[in-house]
């Protein structure tokens, strides 16, 4: 067995050469009156679509768009929270030939949509103008500066010599342009579909942006339709099962695109609701209700049913759950036995989907911290050194992953793309991590997040571990920040558990009790030399630490207290 830092697991079913409309069109004809898309509200509401009707529904706006000029590989951008519309625009747009271009809903600056419309060249914007007014004025901004006018909610002059907008519900204040329930309702127009390739690009994502500016990511057919389920979840059981997703559709864990195609029933609720800890029972509930047999779900969201355990007497339990976009610890594992009998983690990004799933975890307090598991089938894993050669096992780098479903490239971004691959089509994830003798992926944590003290190279993971073993402490961000001497130190920025009142001091103590080298040569231990009690931890849109915010707001307070 080789000692390099290298791994790659073999697909062990044939690739999928076909298109997402080819593959949609057979789930659809074979089952026409199930109940492929459920949203819920946590009021009760409930709104379904069969197959049928979203096959109908997005052939019509499909053909509504190919006949107001839109052509094979024209980017179209799509806005809005998680609605049965959405998906029908999705669907159309792929239909079409067109290429969707996801708008997150974190985007809410109407220079930053402008920004992504313009960088895409998009020929369309198909956009939910949301319940009551809630983006009305960003859309007025932006109706303007389609027509080079200043923005003002109070431009009325507006017409269809704007590039084609479509709104997907009906509003009073939108009444001179097209919506999908007037769309739905004319006359079927005779029009040609264009033909579709496996390799035509189908779909740009926006990055979360948790670590700097979103970048554009595309991919194709192909990408999309050999998507590894994992061993746990094979085809037959995801056509009998129902899973409740609570990521928003734009994001590429959030996409519906992939139920759709593959005949399990997606069950889920406006995505805004999903970080407010008062909704977490509610949405429990309706997972519930609908029977669900997984669900995807953060790791937030684990956290807050972990703090109503003890007040849940349901016999109710998913099958599985399922939890990715950052590490979880031992802690999120108590799940088990009371929500799932189950929990799977899954390590992918944006640009890759899943890249390794670790086995089906079924106890609690059986994790190792990192821990990513084992690379999905189709996929190849190394690890880097600074001089881009392979390393060792055991010894710690960036990890690279190559596969025949990674995306294509960030879109017209070709400086980006140098720095991104290396030869051989070796795209580097900017994790740092390395492989164990036993085969498994170990995160350490983001280059971008390593701290530069003196010489050395410290891992935020490394303290945050230490750290997190000390009782009455919920949650660790360790950053780097500005020093005159070093470069960078080391600082701390915590939350304790409830009823806990642990000082800066107390965790200046337990660092000096638990780092074997406190004091060193030079200062240049890994021991931590600030400490910043937080009463949260800021958060974006979904749950992801707001690592930049926490950085931030460490060195504003380190500098207001004169220590920086």
């Amino acid at each position: 067995m080789s000692d390099f830092s290298y791994l790659s697991a073999p697909r062990t079913t044939p690739y999928n050469y076909r298109t997402v409309v080819d593959v949609f069109n057979e789930t659809s004809t074979s089952y026409p009156e199930k109940e492929i898309l459920i949203y819920r509200g946590i009021d009760g509401t409930r709104n379904a679509l069969t197959y049928h009707q979203l096959k109908n529904e997005a052939t019509k706006l499909a053909r509504y768009l190919v006949s107001k000029g839109i052509k094979k590989g024209d980017k179209i951008a799509l806005f809005g929270p998680n609605t049965l519309e959405w998906v029908i625009a999705e669907l159309a747009i792929i239909m079409a030939g067109g290429v969707v271009v996801h708008v997150t809903l974190s985007i809410t600056d109407v220079k930053d949509l402008w920004e992504i419309f313009s960088s895409a060249d998009c020929k369309a914007f198909l956009i939910d103008p949301g319940k009551g007014e809630k983006y009305l004025d960003m859309i007025f901004q932006l109706i303007a500066l389609f027509r080079r006018r200043r923005p003002s909610r109070d431009y009325k002059d507006i017409n269809s010599n704007d590039p084609t907008l479509v709104f997907l519900r009906k509003s009073e204040h939108l009444t001179s342009y097209e919506d999908l329930p007037g769309v739905l309702q004319m006359r079927e127009m005779e029009v040609e579909f264009p033909t579709l390739y496996p390799e035509d690009e189908i779909m740009i994502f926006t990055t979360s942006g948790s670590t700097g500016k979103p970048k554009m990511v595309s991919h194709t057919h192909f990408d999309v339709n050999n998507v590894e389920l994992g061993p746990e979840r094979p085809k037959a059981l995801t056509l009998a099962g129902k899973m409740y997703n609570d990521r928003p559709f734009a994001w590429g864990a959030g996409s519906p695109i992939l139920a759709v195609c593959r005949g399990e029933t997606r069950v889920f609720c406006d995505s805004s609701i999903v970080t407010e800890k008062s909704s977490t029972m509610k949405i429990w509930e309706v997972i519930r209700e609908e029977k669900c047999t997984t669900a995807l779900l953060m790791p937030s969201f684990l956290a807050d049913l972990i703090s109503q355990k003890e007040n849940y007497k349901e016999s109710f339990k998913l099958q599985a759950i399922i939890t990715t976009g950052q590490p979880i610890e031992n802690y999120h594992t108590q799940v088990i036995d009371t929500y799932a009998r189950f929990l799977i983690f899954g390590y992918g990004s944006t640009e890759s989907s899943m890249i390794s799933m670790l086995p089906p975890i079924k106890s609690a307090g059986t994790i190792k911290a990192g821990d990513v598991g084992t690379p999905i089938p189709g996929t190849e894993v190394k690890v880097i050194g600074e001089n881009l050669n392979v390393l060792k096992k055991g010894e710690t780098g960036e990890i690279c992953i190559r596969s025949r479903y990674l995306f294509n490239g960030y879109y017209q971004n070709e400086d980006l793309n140098k720095e991104a691959f290396l030869p051989g089509k070796w795209f580097r994830s900017g994790d740092v991590g390395h492989i164990t003798k036993d085969d498994h992926i170990i995160i350490e944590g983001r280059t971008k997040d390593v701290i530069s003290r003196g010489t050395q190279r410290i891992m935020p993971c490394t303290i945050e571990d230490v750290i997190l073993q000390m009782n009455g402490i919920k949650l660790a961000i360790v950053v780097g920040v500005p020093d005159k001497r070093l470069y960078e130190e080391v600082c701390v920025c915590y939350v304790t558990e409830p009823g806990f009142d642990l000082s800066p001091s107390d965790l200046k103590q337990f660092c000096k009790d638990n780092f074997v080298m406190y004091e060193s040569t030079g200062g240049l231990a890994e021991a931590p030399t600030y400490f910043l009690r937080f009463c949260k931890i800021p958060l974006l849109e979904m749950g992801k630490i707001n690592k930049r915010k926490v950085k931030a707001d460490a060195i504003q307070r380190l500098r207001t207290q004169g220590l920086i």
